[in-house]
């Protein structure tokens, strides 16, 4: 049996390592592999994983955590709720899709003060993160960033294309979604989703919770650390998530 990460580009994903230690581990008979899809194949690609009898599962990464929900069951209500996707598996002549991505960013935030959250980016992990924390967090303010046109998400949920200083004075949680930041290219690597000025303006006990981990140490991370904002990125989120994955995927293994 056999396993990938799908997303387009990939760049060393950590899921690799993760799932074949873990597959070594348990003496489980499977591999894991990069498989790097140009936009164009995806759907062409997706068909003929599904009709390979060795296929067994897939982590889903950009940009396709969105795109690959056309094209599979929903595995559980978060799954479904978040309407993105970082897990698939296959199960006899269908594909059963899971979000762990917001199990590990719970987790993440577990004992932090939420009273007023603002998520930046609303692609697949960001509204998937917001869809669940708005169900979780019912007394909580939310200010979500993004350039894009959004629905009505909720009287509690303002939807605005870029940060004013008015709005970040008083949040107690920042959530990086974007790929800013990120090794994905030299014009995100460079990025930050807040700037100095705006960081000043930020509460001193403000946490700044960055789902980006590559480069451990991103811009953002360096303006935090100036300005003694609680900083932290999404190593622990992906390791979490990564946990939940394996766990679903040597569940369906054993019933081969």
């Amino acid at each position: 049996m056999f396993c990938h990460i799908i997303g387009y580009p990939l760049n060393k994903p950590r899921s690799v390592p993760l799932w074949k230690n873990f597959f070594n581990k348990k003496k489980l008979k499977i591999s894991m592999s990069e498989l790097e899809i140009e936009p164009k194949n995806f759907n062409l690609k997706i068909k003929q994983l599904l009709k390979n009898k060795f296929f067994l599962a897939s982590a889903i990464t950009m940009p396709y955590k969105k795109k690959i929900v056309s094209k599979i069951n929903f595995g559980n209500k978060i799954s479904k709720y978040s309407n993105s996707i970082n897990l698939i598996i296959k199960n006899k002549n269908n594909l059963i899709g899971y979000n762990t991505d917001v199990v590990g960013a719970i987790l993440s935030v577990k004992k932090i003060k939420k009273k007023n959250i603002m998520i930046f980016g609303l692609g697949g992990t960001g509204k998937a993160i917001l869809k669940v924390f708005s169900n979780l967090y019912k007394n909580s303010n939310f200010i979500c960033i993004s350039s894009k046109k959004q629905k009505e998400l909720g009287k509690k949920i303002i939807i605005k294309k870029k940060i004013y200083k008015e709005d970040i004075e008083n949040i107690d949680l920042f959530i990086n979604c974007s790929p800013l930041g990120s090794n994905l290219s030299k014009k995100y690597i460079s990025s930050s989703p807040l700037n100095e000025e705006l960081i000043k303006s930020t509460k001193s006990k403000l946490t700044i919770f960055d789902i980006v981990y590559k480069p451990k140490v991103t811009k953002l991370n360096k303006l935090s650390k100036k300005y003694k904002r609680n900083y932290f990125n999404g190593l622990n989120m992906n390791t979490v998530q990564a946990n939940e994955a394996l766990r679903l995927v040597q569940k369906f293994y054993t019933k081969i």
